[in-house]
């Protein structure tokens, strides 16, 4: 998954199966993608910025 923009809370999250859907930053910073993503995983487990 890619955060591809920012709305005040909301963010805008690209998957890799290529559908784009918003998810809150609460829901982003604890780890809660299930609106994100199919159900086979819901939950991020790491997350890797770019230097």
């Amino acid at each position: 998954m890619t955060v591809v923009a920012q709305e005040g809370d909301m963010l805008q999250v690209c998957n890799p199966w290529g559908s784009t859907t918003r998810v809150s930053e609460n829901d982003f910073i604890n780890g809660y993608m299930g609106k994100a993503c199919n159900s086979d995983l819901p939950n991020a487990y790491t997350v890797r910025l770019p230097r």
